[in-house]
Order: C-alpha cells, then sequence, then structure tokens
C-alpha cells in the first residue's frame, strides 16, 4: 500500500511538471476484424451479464493473494494497435479503462497448439527483460509470486472464469501515431502470457490496461500523456470507420456541448468512479442514491451499463408510459424489452446527470438495442444492488476525455466516424 501510494505521488509530480507530449493511436472495432460475426447485439449483451454484475459487486471482497478484473475480453468491441518490441511487431489488444495490467499472449504458449493464433515471440527481440520479484511492478501485482527462476509470475483472473498466467517483463512499446510521427517508450511493465484461455480470440495479441494503477499503460507513459486520455468510440455496427485514442495534449477536450464531472477517489484505485445524481427519462428525472459519491464508474471493457436496481425499474415503467407499450424481460431474464416494430427512434432520451451539473444525454443508439428480426427493442442497461457501471455502448459517439491530474472527465457528443484524426 505505502509503495503504491509513493509511486502515485510521484507519477502526480511528474506530470504536473513536466511538459507534456500529444499524439493519437488507432482504435480497431470488432466488427472490422470479425466481419461475418452475425451474433446480434442482445446477444452478446446476455453473454456479459454476468461478468457486468462481477464487476459491479466486486468492490471490498477480492482476496489479496488473487488480481480479478471480471471482464470478458473476448467480447470485447474495441482494440489498440501498437507494436511492441526490438525490431517491432504490430499487435492488437483490447482497450480496457477497467484493468491495469497490460498483457500479451507470448511464447512458448500452452494455449496456442493445434490453432492459429496471433502470438508475440520474445526471445526474437533484443530489449525483451523479465523482471525480478523483487521489482517495483512485482510488488504490486504479484508480492508473493515468483518462478522457480527468481522471475515475477502473475496470475490474472476474469469473471467468466478466463484467466491469463506468465511473467511481468518490459519492452519497448511503439505507437504509430495518426499524426505521422513514431512515439516509442522503453522498459513498459506488461505481462507475458504463456498459458490464457482458449476462449480468447485468435486475432488478439492480450489487453491494454489504462486503469488507474500506477503498473497501466496511462499511467507508464508519465510525461508523454501528462495524465490525460481521450477516445471517441464509433458504434457497433458501424464497421467502416475508424476510432481514436488521444494521450497528451491532445486528450484536453474543447468547444461547445462539453460537460465536466469529478473523478471521485473510490476503494479500487483502477477505476474511473464518479457520481451519478439521477436518470431521467426523457424529461422525467429519477433520483439516485448517490451517498457520499462514486457510485458509477465508466469502463470501457463493459459492454452495458449498470444502474440501482430502483432506478432500472422506475425507467422501465417510465419508458413504457413514453412509448405506450409494455415491457417484458428477454430470455435471459436480463433486459427490459419493448415490442416496438422494429422502430428504435420512437424511445426516448435517457439522461445521466453526474455531479456538476453534467448532463450527459443518451440517444435510443446508446440506450437501447438494435431491433431483433421480431421487432424487439430491449433497454441496454441492467439492474445492480452494487456500483453502477456506464459501458460502451453508452459511451458510443461521445468524446470522453480523462485528466488524471485534475481529477475530472469530460464528455462531448462527437459524430466519432466522421473524425479521421485528432478530436478536440
Amino acid at each position: 500500500m505505502l509503495a503504491n501510494l509513493l509511486i502515485s505521488l510521484f507519477l502526480l509530480l511528474i506530470w504536473s511538471h513536466s511538459p507534456t507530449s500529444a499524439f493519437s493511436v488507432q482504435l480497431i472495432h470488432r466488427a472490422a476484424l470479425f466481419p461475418n460475426d452475425s451474433t446480434h447485439l442482445i446477444d452478446r449483451l446476455s453473454a456479459h451479464t454476468r461478468v457486468a454484475l462481477a464487476r459491479s459487486h466486486r468492490f471490498g471482497r477480492i482476496p489479496p493473494s488473487a488480481i480479478d478484473a471480471p471482464i470478458t475480453p473476448h467480447y470485447a468491441e474495441h482494440f489498440m494497435r501498437f507494436s511492441i518490441g526490438t525490431p517491432p511487431v504490430s499487435v492488437l489488444a483490447v482497450m480496457d479503462t477497467g484493468s491495469d495490467l497490460t498483457w500479451l499472449r507470448c511464447t512458448p504458449c500452452a494455449d496456442c497448439f493445434g490453432r492459429d493464433v496471433h502470438v508475440f515471440h520474445p526471445t526474437a527481440s533484443s530489449t525483451y527483460e523479465t523482471l525480478p520479484c523483487d521489482s517495483e511492478p512485482c510488488k504490486l501485482l504479484e508480492p508473493d509470486a515468483c518462478s522457480r527462476s527468481q522471475n515475477c509470475s502473475y496470475q490474472y483472473g476474469y469473471g467468466d472464469g478466463s484467466f491469463t498466467t506468465g511473467v511481468i517483463s518490459t519492452e519497448t512499446l511503439t505507437f504509430d501515431s495518426t499524426e505521422g510521427k513514431q512515439v516509442s517508450i522503453p522498459h513498459v511493465a506488461f505481462g507475458c502470457g504463456h498459458n490464457n484461455s482458449r476462449s480468447f480470440d485468435a486475432e488478439m495479441f492480450g489487453l491494454a490496461g489504462l486503469g488507474g494503477q500506477s503498473i497501466s499503460l496511462v499511467s507508464q507513459l508519465g510525461p508523454l500523456a501528462g495524465g490525460r486520455f481521450s477516445y471517441c468510440l464509433t458504434p457497433f455496427r458501424d464497421n467502416t470507420s475508424t476510432s481514436f485514442m488521444n494521450f497528451g495534449g491532445d486528450a484536453v477536450i474543447h468547444g461547445e456541448n462539453v460537460v465536466t464531472t469529478a473523478l471521485v477517489e473510490g476503494g479500487d484505485k483502477t477505476f474511473y468512479f464518479v457520481t451519478l445524481q439521477g436518470v431521467s427519462v426523457g424529461n422525467q428525472r429519477i433520483n439516485a442514491n448517490a451517498g457520499r459519491g462514486g457510485n458509477m464508474f465508466i469502463d470501457s471493457g463493459t459492454t452495458v451499463s449498470l444502474v440501482e436496481n430502483s432506478v432500472w425499474k422506475r425507467m422501465g415503467d417510465l419508458i413504457s408510459e413514453a412509448v405506450g407499450l409494455p415491457h417484458r424481460l428477454d430470455p435471459g431474464g436480463t433486459f427490459m424489452c419493448y415490442e416496438a416494430g422494429g422502430l428504435r427512434e420512437r424511445f426516448p432520451d435517457i439522461t445521466f446527470h453526474f455531479a456538476g451539473g453534467a448532463d450527459v444525454v443518451l440517444k435510443p443508439t446508446n440506450a437501447f438495442t438494435e431491433p431483433t428480426a421480431e421487432g424487439t427493442v430491449c433497454l441496454a442497461m441492467q439492474a445492480t444492488n452494487g456500483t453502477g457501471i456506464m459501458g460502451n455502448l453508452a459511451q458510443h459517439n461521445f468524446h470522453i476525455g480523462y485528466d488524471l491530474v485534475g481529477r475530472k472527465v469530460a464528455f462531448k457528443p462527437t459524430d466519432c466516424s466522421s473524425h479521421l484524426g485528432v478530436l478536440s
């Protein structure tokens, strides 16, 4: 705990007193990687149900000897492209603001036999190094984990039972900026995964952790990012457009219609907590139980949004009033659905009212599923008795900027598909 605090203070001092660079990287949409995937959105959302709730309820109940990040990376929607090693090898990793460790599938690879997968070969790189057990990243992640060779080993589990295990190492990461320049960062700590669940997509190398801990990728970028990053995610079915992630000065959001709310310190420093004060269906507001604040976190690695149970139930009734239709639960008993004749546009806007007057208006495409073949439309939110989550479906077509020094997050409605470079 003390080591983590000292590293966090050190990073804050660096960010506050160092010149900030700026660069942007490409995010690849899942639909571009899996063009033949015909799985309907409601089916994909149902697959997220258990893991989303696991993440919502996780706080305060994690055994100290285990790392737990209950998401499902193989259902992820956006992948970050960068290169690793010397010479550099291009990789695709799931972008996730709800976890800290960046890990890649490495050789020797126990889960690679009998199938064609993307994998990093550390022995082919002149800059690859394993970390010893007494290194600071190892102490933060696995304080008691040592391999027979005295390298730092790790085990990372997910809420659906999938996992990655391997050794904590360092490498040079290179980003091909959308501005035409390359940005290289040496000695970045990451997990070299030698045994990983076979359920992970073969096209993905691993996961890019963008959480708030000092081991995360955004923290290790240090002065290059200055504690700032932003992204703008294109919708699910838009497989022709490219999303971007900005770091440093390019991540500062300007212009009209920008709203800002405070990032709240929570029990788990991985997550970006905000305070949800209420939810509106159309112009009818439902107050949330904000407590002392920090009752929701923003998560790019979770698709659905989660709101407190009483708010969710009232939302269903108000939506029924607005569209003149009764609601029923989907076959999995998770989502409130409406026989809408295939017209998602008839549904009202949903507004998240965050502290500080930051009202984020979710259009029907952010808050409801696309119609099924039978014309059914469902509210893409779940009920929880735990911590709320603003999932990535609600984040589509918003430019969202995180300022980890100023402790705030900004939202700006944006047509993400119309931007081919830096957003502001």
